[in-house]
This record gives C-alpha cells, sequence and structure tokens, in this order.
C-alpha cells in the first residue's frame, strides 16, 4: 500500500480535460440547436402570415356582413359598436368605416398597414321610410409583413436565447456534477485534514484529476482518528444549522420589504415593533417614529361615509385571540392630511411552546384603485354618457322604490314622462351631431326646473322622464307646466338653421302599491302620446276613466300580441267569393284575401281588434309582408287548382312608403313561381291620394309584368274622380258604406250610380261591396255594376279550405277513372 501511494503508476498521468470536453459538445449543440431553430420558426411565416390575416378579414367581414343584414333599421352606433366588438375578436389593429357620409376610424391608420377592403349593403326590411339600402365600405388594417416579420425574428432571437439558456444552464449544471462537486469535495477534504479531521473516503478509480486528488486525499486517511471525526461532523452540522437560520432570517426580511401590502407587527400591548417598507410608504410614518407607539396613535381609520373614526383590527385581535378582518369602506388618513381607501387584517402572534399571546400582525391593503373603479363602474351603470343623467335602469329601480314607499308610508309620489316633438326634424335636417346638442340643451333647462328631491333621467332616444317624489299630480302638473313654458321660450340654433323645440308631457299619480312598474311606465307612455295626439307641447294628466287613453292602452297590448302572432305564425288567412252581378256561371273564380289572429287560446280575432293598433303603430307592413308571402306559397303549392282563378291582397299605405316593399313583392313572385296575372292587389282610395307618387309607380311596375289593381272604398275620397284619372286600375270598388243601403236611400243609390257611371266611362271594372241581400243584388243588376261581394254571395273562410274543397272533385273523377 506504501509502495502505491508513493510510486505513481500509469493511470496518474492526467487526461483531456472533462470540462472541456462537456464545453465543446454543448457549444455545438447549442449552435445547431439554433440554426435549427431560426430555419424552422422563420421558414413560411410570411405567407402564414398573409394568409391568417385573410382568414380574419374574411371572418369578420362575414360576421359584419351578417350582423348587418339582420338590422331591423340602420344605426350608426350599433354598427359602431359592432365593429369595435368584431376587430378586437378578429385581431384587426385598425378599421375605416364609411357609409351615407358618415366615417368612422378605429386604431391604427396608414399606408404601412396591409388593408383589407370589403362592402356590404344594408337592406332594411321592417322599417318605414328606410332608404332602400346603404352601402358600407370597410377597411381592415392589419400590421406590414415586414413588421409582422420583424416580431417572428425578435420572437425567434427570444426563442434562440431561451434555448442557448437552457443549455448554459445544462452545461452548468453538468460541470458542477462532474467537475465542481467534486473538485470543492476534494477541496474541503484536503483543508480538513489541515484541522485534524481525517474521515475521508474518495475512489481511487478515476484516471482524471480527481482520481490523482483521491488517491492524495486516500493517503490521509490514514492520520484520521475516529473522535477527530466525529467532532469534526458535529461542528458541521451546527455551522449548518447556523447557515440555515442566517438564510431564514434573510429571506424573510427581503420578502416582507418586496410585499406589496403594509406589514405591521406589535406586541402583546399593541405597541408598534416593526414596520416593513410599504407601511412607511402607505401610512406615511417611519419605523424609527412609530416604533413603540400604541396603533391607534400612528393609524387614524374613518369611516368613509359618515367620517366617524373606525378601530383598526389589532386592538379586536388582541382582545379576542383570533383573525380579525376590516370593516368596508374605511379611510386611512395620514399625517399630511391626504386619504387613501384600504382594507386591513389582524391575526395573532402566539409563542412557539405554549401558545401564549405575544403580539400580532396587521397587514393593510390599498384598495384605492378598486374603489375607484368600483366607483367609476357603478356611475356608468346608472347614467346616460350623452346627457350625464340617469339612465332608464337607475329611473326604474328608483320608480320601485317609489312604489314601495307609496304603499308603506301612504306617501304620493308622481312621474313624468317627456317626449320632444321636434327632435327628428332637427337629426334629419342638420344631423346626429346636432341631434345630440339639442338633447343636452334640453337637459340643461331640465336641471334649472326641477327641484334638488327630483329625479330625472334620459329614458332612451329624445324621450325624459322626471320622479317628483313627495309631490301630487297637481303640484307636478304646475311643474311640468312652467317646463313646458321655459321650452316654448327656447329656440335650438345650429349654423344656419333655427328650430321651435317643443314638449309632450305626461304624468301619472304613483299613490298606491298595488301599481307595478311596468304599468306606471306604460301609464306614463300612454299619457305622453295622448299629449301629442292633442296637438302636442300640452300637458296630460293619466286618469284610469280616461276613454282615449284605455283605447290606447288596448292598442299597445295589441302591439306585442301582434309581434308574438308574426313570430309565432298565428295569423291566418281567410278568403271571400267575387261574382259577376248577371252571369256568374261561367266566370273564372274571383277571391279576396282577408286576414284573421289565432290568439294564444285558439279563438280568431276578426282583424277590426287589431288592425287599428298596427297602423298606429307602424305594424301594418310587417303584416303585408306576412300575407303576400304566405298566400304566394298557398298558391305555389296549389298550383294546379288556382290555375285561372284571381285574387285580391289588400296592402296598406305604410307597405306602399317602404321603398323595399315593392322589391320584397318582385321576389317572392320570382321565389315561389306564381302567376302575376293571378294576382290582384287592392289599395284604398285614401292610401292612393296620400301615396300618389309612390302608388303610381307600384302600380306601373306590378302591373308591367302582368299583375291586377283594385281601388277599394271608392267614394269616400272627396277627390275620388280626380285621382281616379291618375292611377291605373282594373276593378273599382264602391264603398260598402253606399252599398248597403241602396235599397232605403236614393243618395246612396245615386252615388253608387255615379261611382259606376265613371268606372264604365274610363274602361274599369266596378265591385261593389257589403251585398248582404238579394234586393241589393237587383238593385246593383239594374244599375250595371259588373261584380259584388258580401255575404249574400258568399261568407269569408279559411283559404285551406276552399282547395280542400276544389280538391274533391278532382278525387272523385280520378275515383271514377
Amino acid at each position: 500500500m506504501k509502495s502505491m501511494l508513493t510510486r505513481p503508476d500509469a493511470g496518474d498521468s492526467l487526461q483531456s480535460s472533462l470540462s472541456t470536453k462537456i464545453s465543446v459538445i454543448v457549444f455545438w449543440g447549442m449552435i445547431l440547436v439554433g440554426l435549427l431553430a431560426s430555419f424552422g420558426m422563420l421558414h413560411g411565416r410570411e405567407q402564414e402570415i398573409a394568409t391568417n390575416y385573410s382568414v380574419q378579414a374574411n371572418s369578420l367581414s362575414y360576421e359584419l356582413d351578417e350582423y348587418i343584414d339582420g338590422m331591423e333599421t340602420f344605426s350608426w352606433n350599433d354598427l359602431e359598436n359592432k365593429v369595435r366588438e368584431l376587430s378586437v375578436r378578429h385581431l384587426a389593429v385598425g378599421v375605416s368605416l364609411g357609409a351615407e357620409g358618415h366615417q368612422f376610424l378605429l386604431g391604427e391608420q396608414g399606408s404601412k398597414l396591409i388593408s383589407i377592403k370589403r362592402t356590404f349593403a344594408y337592406r332594411p326590411k321592417n322599417t318605414q321610410g328606410a332608404p332602400a339600402h346603404v352601402k358600407v365600405v370597410a377597411v381592415f388594417n392589419y400590421p406590414a409583413l415586414q413588421d409582422a416579420l420583424a416580431l417572428e425574428r425578435k420572437k425567434v432571437l427570444v426563442a434562440i436565447g431561451v434555448t442557448m439558456l437552457a443549455f448554459g444552464l445544462l452545461l452548468h449544471w453538468m460541470l458542477r456534477k462532474v467537475l465542481t462537486r467534486p473538485f470543492h469535495h476534494m477541496v474541503r477534504t484536503a483543508k480538513s485534514i489541515t484541522h485534524g479531521e481525517m474521515a475521508l473516503r474518495f475512489e481511487e478509480s478515476r484516471t482524471d484529476e480527481f482520481g490523482f486528488l483521491a488517491r492524495f486525499i486516500n493517503k490521509a486517511l490514514d492520520f484520521v482518528s475516529l473522535k477527530q471525526e466525529e467532532l469534526q461532523a458535529a461542528l458541521k452540522k451546527v455551522r449548518q444549522s447556523e447557515t440555515n437560520l442566517l438564510k431564514e432570517k434573510s429571506l424573510i426580511e427581503v420578502t416582507l420589504h418586496s410585499i406589496g401590502d403594509a406589514v405591521i407587527t406589535t406586541d402583546a400591548a399593541g405597541n408598534i415593533q416593526y414596520f416593513n417598507l410599504m407601511a412607511e410608504q402607505l401610512t406615511g410614518w417611519q419605523l424609527n417614529d412609530a416604533h413603540g407607539k400604541p396603533v391607534r396613535d400612528v393609524l387614524r381609520l374613518i369611516d368613509e361615509e359618515h367620517r366617524k373614526p373606525v378601530d383598526s383590527s389589532v386592538e379586536s385581535c388582541l382582545r379576542e385571540g383570533i383573525v380579525v378582518g376590516t370593516v368596508e369602506h374605511v379611510v386611512l388618513v395620514r399625517p399630511d392630511g391626504s386619504e387613501v381607501d384600504v382594507v386591513n387584517t389582524a391575526a395573532p402572534i402566539r409563542a412557539e411552546h405554549g401558545g401564549l399571546l405575544i403580539g400580532a400582525v396587521l397587514v393593510i391593503h390599498d384598495v384605492s384603485r378598486a374603489r375607484k373603479m368600483a366607483k367609476q363602474l357603478s356611475y356608468q351603470a346608472s347614467h346616460d354618457d350623452l346627457t350625464g343623467l340617469f339612465n332608464r335602469r337607475e329611473f326604474e329601480r328608483r320608480l320601485a322604490k317609489l312604489v314601495d314607499s307609496s304603499e308603506s308610508g301612504n306617501q304620493e309620489h308622481t312621474l313624468c314622462y317627456m317626449d320632444l316633438d321636434q327632435f327628428k326634424i332637427v337629426n334629419d335636417t342638420c344631423g346626429h351631431i346636432a341631434g345630440d346638442e339639442l338633447l343636452r340643451q334640453f337637459t340643461a333647462i331640465l336641471r334649472g326646473t326641477i327641484r334638488d328631491t327630483d329625479t330625472v333621467a334620459r329614458l332612451g332616444g329624445d324621450e325624459f322622464g322626471i320622479l317628483f317624489a313627495r309631490c301630487n299630480a297637481e303640484v307636478a302638473k304646475r311643474i311640468a307646466e312652467n317646463l313646458l313654458s321655459r321650452v316654448k321660450e327656447y329656440r335650438f340654433a345650429w349654423k344656419e338653421y333655427a328650430f321651435d323645440v317643443g314638449v309632450s308631457i305626461g304624468l301619472v299619480s304613483i299613490a298606491s302599491g298595488e301599481q307595478s312598474v311596468t304599468d306606471i311606465m306604460s301609464a306614463a307612455d300612454v299619457a305622453c302620446y295622448a299629449a301629442k295626439d292633442a296637438g302636442r307641447n300640452r300637458v296630460h294628466v293619466y286618469h284610469l276613466e280616461d276613454s282615449e287613453l284605455k283605447q290606447r292602452h288596448g292598442e299597445m297590448r295589441w302591439v306585442s300580441r301582434i309581434g308574438k302572432a308574426l313570430e309565432q305564425d298565428r295569423f291566418q288567412l281567410y278568403c271571400q267569393k267575387i261574382v259577376p252581378v248577371v252571369d256568374s256561371k261561367n266566370s273564372a273564380p274571383h277571391y279576396e284575401l282577408l286576414i284573421r289572429l289565432l290568439d294564444e287560446e285558439g279563438k280568431i280575432i276578426p282583424p277590426l281588434a287589431f288592425i287599428p293598433a298596427a297602423e298606429r303603430y307602424n305594424l301594418m307592413t310587417s303584416i303585408d309582408r306576412w300575407v303576400v308571402g304566405k298566400a304566394f306559397e298557398t298558391f305555389s303549392a296549389n298550383a294546379g287548382i288556382v290555375s285561372g282563378w284571381l285574387f285580391s291582397i289588400n296592402l296598406s299605405g305604410q307597405s306602399l312608403s317602404e321603398e323595399g316593399f315593392l322589391k320584397f313583392v318582385i321576389d317572392t313572385f320570382d321565389k315561389t313561381g306564381v302567376a302575376p296575372d293571378r294576382v290582384c292587389f287592392e289599395i284604398t282610395e285614401t292610401t292612393a291620394m296620400v301615396n300618389l307618387t309612390r302608388a303610381t309607380q307600384f302600380i306601373a311596375v306590378l302591373k308591367g309584368m302582368g299583375c291586377h289593381f283594385s281601388l277599394d272604398d271608392f267614394g269616400t275620397g272627396l277627390s275620388s274622380f280626380g285621382y281616379l284619372k291618375a292611377l291605373n286600375v282594373d276593378y273599382l270598388k264602391i264603398d260598402g258604406s253606399f252599398v248597403r243601403h241602396i235599397v232605403s236611400d236614393p243618395v246612396n243609390r245615386a252615388v253608387v250610380e255615379a261611382a259606376n257611371q265613371i268606372g264604365h266611362a274610363m274602361g274599369i271594372k266596378t265591385v261593389a261591396e257589403f251585398v248582404e241581400s238579394n234586393e241589393i243584388m237587383e238593385i246593383l243588376r239594374q244599375i250595371g255594376v259588373d261584380y259584388a261581394q258580401g255575404y249574400a254571395v258568399g261568407k269569408p273562410h279559411p283559404l285551406n279550405e276552399l282547395f280542400s274543397e276544389a280538391d274533391r272533385p278532382m278525387a272523385q273523377k280520378s275515383a271514377g277513372r
């Protein structure tokens, strides 16, 4: 053994450094990985980015096109909001939107960006008076390819850097494991030997530097005694424990200084022992100044709403020995008088042995930003952005509280519902910017008229509401009339234009808790529109016994029922026969289509019950579209039966006024394949007189396709004969109010005779309505009227029954064969 230690053998010759080998391998491996990663990450990215831009733009265009196509009415604000939403979802950095003189720019714009242009067409379906279409041009901007590629290069560099760092760490770990750790161990062993430690065990099989050192250390082990080994191990353990304690202390101090909340510790008496850095910044106190002082003398906490002192959580924590949290809405007042919104929590500190309470730790969190955002969100949720008034949601919430107070406290309140009379004219003449300014100026008038205790809100569009708390209808009416007079004195000026602005006001008393918010709002709306119908610019007080308001209430209820009936397809088509007065056997069948509504209980509702409401609230176009679509589908499904038949379909004035209705009719002809010469459209004399230009154009286009036309209710207008010359109609339907009493009233007979003569003189066939007896039919033969319609000819019945009756003879004929 001694000769082995003193005489080196061939194994002692040093080999090539292992650390050098590892460094060379890792270095070239890192270079290879970096090159492969660069090539793989950048290859084809330009095409992928361009393709992604196109895909995102196409998706955005598709969703925007569906949204525009589904809009009931064209709203620029709604379109802007939708574009904002879609641009974020589809990663566009900028959007340019243009339509009808409007332009909306969002995000980045410029020639360096990739711009993808799309054009959309808005074609309204149900809105009266809307333009035939609105052309919307949208440009979606995406980052330039060079910028995107530059970003990709940065990402690649970052990825390569991360990879190199990972390999560097791996190299460091390998060197530490293979070289540094063994070497350090050897060095520590050598140092230990100089201090008398002989507990050394090292492997001698290595042929590198460590093997050489191992043999050296093993030689030194001969001089180490067992007691020295035990003593050194004990000393090492003690030193390790001291090191760990120092590390833990340092870690705690760093953690407390780095934490984002203020941390304060106290002794069992509540005197401050420690402040972290955040505590000094938040409270405005330095640790040297606060040390030893009671928490209550350093932390001045008050209630945000009542401004009264609030105890910190430390007192309760030390008293009860449990974790205690703060109450809501606490403010910390600093020595300089500034305030911070805070929440604080205190927890007890107990001795390790015995659990004795030795102090408390207080954590204070700054919530100023969160509370500020919460207040801002609360304001935005309850206020109108344009006027700064309360919005409808907050208005109805406060109304509900007043309703509850009227029930519990026997108090009377009043709701005021207002509608500007000239707002649409200002909007149409000067644009939406002028309309917004009018609303702001009207808001100023409202604020200067109402009491401080009243609640004023913008309910939507040009509608406003006021809640007069603890105010009866009589006093509220005086305030409303004062507001009315101030509005009358006001003139809205915009550039070279000046407008007289009026307001229609409806008042409803809130004196019973049995009323719901919906009932009160509905009553106020009815009263407001009653003021409009009475001539505008006036006040109308709602009374339950008011027959006019009852009628409007009924009509308003019909609005929702009509809407649901259209959605659920609960309308039904009826038909009534029109026959020649002289020879009815050899003529082709002719029927007028009528409409009925099937209510929720399955009962048939006649048209006079819901048509007035539909006319007042602009629902007739929707009903006419349903009738035309349903009738054409039925005709197409029974094409073999209706060949040679003629069906009359009534059209309202609202449909004639809508520019898109004519296109709808033409498209329905094309879609169903119904022959135009099988259809006769009926328009009333009054409708034709009011919409003469539109009616003339409508008739000309469809007659050119082969359709027929009837002028309904002829004789009721003051200028019937004059307007008849301008209308190219095929049938003249003499109003039933004259026909019904033709037997007993010579004047009515004279009117019928005159209408018949005029029609024949112009080459128009005449139809008499309300033919309810054979006596009337006989007089019509004497006069020479061409066709008759009424109960004496045939009562209305479901259209489907007509085709069922027509099918029976055909089925019998087939069976006979």
